[in-house]
């Protein structure tokens, strides 16, 4: 019952912001705005010789990513198509040109199939290397692009994935564009390479932790957990996000502070490293 009412709270939160139609979007550009002016100055830094800044970096992009490419994936900006651009725009913005199209079509996959054999995010040859080699697991988990394409390619050649080809198309359109608006912002802002690679590594890392915190646990009747995460700007309140995802990131962090938490990075760290019981959660 307390559930349901704070859920109704939450839709009551969006329904009052959306009123004014360009509040969530202006709020989300000027943070956006704000984190990567923050990963400008990390750049800066290191160039001065403070090598470290590219770990606050990636939790920056990281908290970038959630607002711009996580949201627009769910149209939850703009609540137009604008918003298939302004992820894509914002992926390319950083370096990921081919990022958004795929995180756009698997997220949505994962939405609607969530533990389940369908789920791109938790698929059944995942979770039996996690059960029969749990640390080799976190390793692949934590190297950046290899491991995620080839379980999207292990996906792509099941049966069941056809259905999704038509419905849940990429775009090469979008993927030139991408590519040119990475080439563009790389030429002009001339990054330190090792600089972007390593805050890409934390990134993966902070996305893998971030994953493990939303979807595994011991208390198996559970789907997704309700967890705190740094900067996650609402990520954390995943049970409402997995009921209502069209909501937006404000509304779910300011729900976020009304809900009481089950998990957070330094529980999960602990279970996915020590803890034997502690796994993906699975509906049957």
């Amino acid at each position: 019952m307390k559930n349901k009412k704070q859920l109704i709270e939450e839709l009551s939160i969006e329904k009052k912001l959306r009123k004014n139609p360009f509040l969530i979007p202006v709020i989300t550009f000027i943070i956006a705005f704000i984190l990567m002016l923050s990963i400008a100055y990390c750049i800066n830094l290191y160039e001065k010789g403070f090598y470290w800044t590219f770990l606050p970096a990636g939790l920056l992009l990281h908290s970038f990513l959630i607002i711009t490419v996580h949201d627009g994936s769910h149209k939850s900006i703009t609540k137009t198509k604008f918003d298939r651009f302004i992820l894509n725009f914002c992926s390319a913005l950083v370096f990921l040109p081919f990022y958004g199209e795929h995180y756009r079509k698997y997220h949505l996959i994962h939405h609607g199939y969530t533990n389940t054999d369908l789920d791109p995010l938790a698929s059944p040859l995942s979770q039996k290397l996690y059960k029969r080699h749990r640390y080799l697991y976190i390793v692949l988990e934590s190297i950046p692009v290899l491991y995620t394409f080839y379980l999207i390619f292990n996906f792509n050649k099941s049966e069941n994935s056809k259905k999704f080809k038509k419905t849940l198309k990429i775009s090469r359109l979008y993927f030139l564009i991408s590519i040119c608006i990475s080439i563009v912002t790389f030429l002009i802002i001339k990054p330190p390479i090792y600089f972007v690679l390593l805050t890409l590594f934390v990134l993966n890392i902070i996305s893998a932790v971030r994953s493990w915190c939303e979807h595994m646990g011991t208390s198996l009747e559970h789907k997704t957990n309700t967890y705190w995460f740094p900067l996650g700007f609402g990520i954390g309140n995943h049970d409402v996000h997995h009921e209502h995802p069209n909501l937006s990131w404000l509304t779910l962090t300011i729900g976020l502070f009304k809900r009481e938490k089950n998990s957070n990075p330094i529980k999960t760290l602990r279970g996915i490293l020590f803890d034997k019981s502690f796994t993906f959660y699975k509906i049957k």
